[in-house]
C-alpha cells in the first residue's frame, strides 16, 4: 500500500511565518550538536517547510528509538476506544500465566501496577528491568519499591510491556493490529513501515523505523484530539489524557524540556501547551495543539547537549514566531527557501589521498572477535541494543570478508551475502546492501587509507542516524580489525570490536 493521500503544501507566509525565518531556523538546526537528516512543519495540517539533508530523503524510513513509544501508546488508545482494554486492568492480571509459567514471585507493591502506571512510567521499580530475550519476565522479576502511579522512572521495558498487552488482548501485534486501524487511516505505508522484533516474535521497543511524514501525521492525528477526517481513531479521553502532563518529571536527569512533565509515552515542553514525541538522539515529533502547530526531526543530536539544543532552536525560531493570521506572500523569498531546502547536503567525509604501502585486497578469513558493520544501537555505557533484532536466518558473526580496493572505489563484502560499495573521494551516495535488518538496506560508504597499512571504510546507515568505522590494519601475515560503532555521546562516542582475520590465500 503506498501513501493514500498527500498533504498539502503552503509556504510560511500562509502559515503566518516569513520564509526568511524558516531559513534561518534550519541554519541554526545545523549547528556542532547535531547532524539533522530531516525537518517537517506543518500549520493547521499543510505543510509550510521540508527539508532533508542529502542522501536522506522523504521515502526513507529512519530509526525512531524512544520516539516509537508513541506509536505503542497510540495503540493502547485505540484498543481502549475498542473497549478491548481498561486502563486500570492491573499488569499482573494481564500476564498471570506468564508470570506462573516462570514461576516469578511478585511482591504486593507489584501486583498494583496498571496499564496507566506502565503508561506514565509510574511503575514503581527501583531500576530499569534487564532487556534481552527475557525481557517480560525480567519486568516482573524487577523490585518494586514505590508505590505505583507516584514516581516517574524511564522505562523502555514499560513499552515492549505495552506492547505485549495488545497482543494478550487483541492476539496480534502492534504494527498489525495498527495497519488497518491507524497506519491506512492516516495515509501511513504500512509495508514501508519497520517494526523489529524480539526472537519471540513480539513488536519491539526500540524498534521502530517511519519516515519523518510518517511522524507528522501522528502528530496532526494527536492534535485533532485523535480524529481523522472526522473520524474518531484513538479514545478522546485517552488523547487529551496523552497531552497533559500525568506525573512530575522534576526530578529526571534530562535537561530543561526533560522536566516539564509527562504524559502517556510522551513528554511535556517548556512552552505551556507544547506537547513531544521523544525518540533518543533528536528523534522528535513536536505539537502544539492551541496553535495547529506540529514539527517533526529525525537528527543524530549529540549528547547530552544536542538534544536540547534542537528543542529550543525549534521553540525560539519557529514555534514562537508563527503568528496567528497569514502574511504577505514575496515570490523571491519564498523560492529562496525552497532552493535553500532543497539544496541540503549531508557533509562529506574525507577523501582519500595516501597511495598504500601494500596491497589490502583479498578475501580474509575471520580468526578472532566479531567486529562487524551491522546497524547498531549502543546508548552510553550500554552495549548494542539492536543485537536481539536481528534477523536470526542470517550469519551475523562475520566469518569472512572479502576487500576489493580500486583507486575510486573501495569494495566490502561480509558473509558472502552482504556488499558494501565505498568511495574514495568522501562523497556521500545512497545504496542498498542486505544485512542482518533485510528491511533497513540503505547506506552510503566511503574509505580511505590513514596510513600506508591501514584502510579505513566509514559506513554511514541511512535508516538512522548511526554508523560504523571498519578499520583494517595489515601487519605481516595478520589482519587486525577494528569496528567503531558511533554513539552520538561527546563523553563516550564509539562502541569498540575488536578482531584479528588471515587471508585464505595463505
Amino acid at each position: 500500500m503506498g501513501q493514500q493521500f498527500e498533504l498539502e503544501r503552503i509556504s510560511p507566509e500562509r502559515a503566518g511565518i516569513p520564509s526568511g525565518q524558516v531559513k534561518k531556523c534550519i541554519e541554526k538546526l545545523m549547528n556542532e550538536w547535531s547532524h539533522m537528516n530531516s525537518f517537517m512543519a506543518a500549520k493547521d495540517g499543510k505543510i509550510f517547510a521540508e527539508c532533508f539533508w542529502s542522501p536522506f530523503h522523504k521515502d526513507l524510513v529512519h530509526s525512531n528509538h524512544s520516539l516509537g513509544k508513541t506509536y505503542t501508546g497510540t495503540a493502547i488508545g485505540i484498543a481502549l476506544l475498542e473497549g478491548k482494554l481498561s486502563l486500570d486492568e492491573r499488569m499482573t492480571d494481564i500476564f498471570r500465566e506468564e508470570i506462573k509459567e516462570k514461576k516469578i514471585e511478585v511482591t504486593d507493591l507489584a501486583k498494583e501496577i496498571t496499564i496507566r502506571d506502565v503508561l506514565t512510567m509510574t511503575n514503581g521499580h527501583t531500576c530499569h528491568p534487564e532487556m534481552g530475550d527475557d525481557w517480560l519476565a525480567n519486568y516482573f522479576r524487577t523490585p518494586v519499591k514505590d508505590k505505583p502511579g507516584t514516581k516517574f522512572l524511564y522505562n523502555t521495558s514499560g513499552a515492549c510491556m505495552l506492547a505485549a498487552v495488545i497482543k494478550k488482548k487483541t492476539g496480534q501485534n502492534v504494527k498489525e493490529y495498527l495497519t488497518p486501524r491507524l497506519f491506512e487511516q492516516i495515509g501511513i505505508d504500512s509495508q514501508r513501515f519497520v517494526w523489529l522484533k524480539w526472537q519471540d516474535g513480539t513488536d519491539a521497543e526500540p524498534g521502530t523505523f517511519s519516515t519523518t511524514e510518517d511522524n507528522l501525521r501522528l502528530c496532526l492525528l494527536y492534535m485533532n484530539g485523535g480524529r481523522w477526517n472526522g473520524k474518531q481513531l484513538i479514545d478522546p479521553q485517552f488523547v487529551k489524557d496523552a497531552l497533559s502532563v500525568q506525573i512530575s518529571t522534576q526530578d529526571a536527569p534530562e535537561q530543561k524540556d526533560g522536566k516539564c512533565g509527562y504524559g502517556y509515552q510522551l513528554w511535556a515542553c517548556s512552552i505551556p501547551g507544547v506537547y513531544r514525541f521523544d525518540g533518543g538522539q533528536g528523534q522528535y515529533g513536536i505539537i502544539w495543539p492551541e496553535k495547529g502547530l506540529a514539527v517533526a526531526i529525525h537528527e543524530g543530536a549529540i549528547v547530552p547537549y544536542g538534544p536540547q539544543r534542537t528543542l529550543d532552536v525549534i521553540a525560539e525560531e519557529l514555534l514562537l514566531k508563527v503568528g496567528e493570521e497569514p502574511l504577505k506572500e514575496t515570490a523571491e523569498e519564498y523560492s529562496r527557501l525552497l532552493s535553500f531546502e532543497k539544496d541540503m547536503k549531508y557533509k562529506p567525509d574525507r577523501a582519500n589521498y595516501i597511495k598504500p604501502d601494500t596491497d589490502l585486497s583479498g578475501r580474509y578469513q575471520v580468526t578472532e572477535g566479531d567486529p562487524n558493520p551491522w546497524l547498531g544501537l549502543a546508548p552510553p555505557g550500554r552495549e548494542d541494543m539492536f543485537i536481539p533484532y536481528r534477523d536470526k536466518y542470517k550469519k551475523s558473526k562475520m566469518e569472512t570478508f572479502v576487500l576489493e580496493i580500486g583507486e575510486e572505489i573501495c569494495r566490502f563484502s561480509v558473509n558472502d551475502y552482504a556488499e558494501f560499495t565505498a568511495r574514495m573521494d568522501g562523497q556521500l551516495e545512497l545504496k542498498n546492501t542486505d544485512n542482518v535488518f533485510p528491511e533497513l538496506t540503505a547506506y552510503s560508504a566511503t574509505a580511505r587509507f590513514i596510513n600506508g597499512y591501514t584502510l579505513e571504510i566509514t559506513i554511514h546507515w541511512l535508516n538512522s542516524w548511526t554508523g560504523t568505522v571498519m578499520r583494517f590494519e595489515k601487519q605481516s601475515e595478520c589482519m587486525n580489525i577494528t569496528a567503531l560503532k558511533y554513539r552520538a555521546n561527546q563523553e563516550d562516542n564509539w562502541l569498540v570490536y575488536k578482531g584479528k582475520a588471515r587471508s585464505e590465500d595463505l
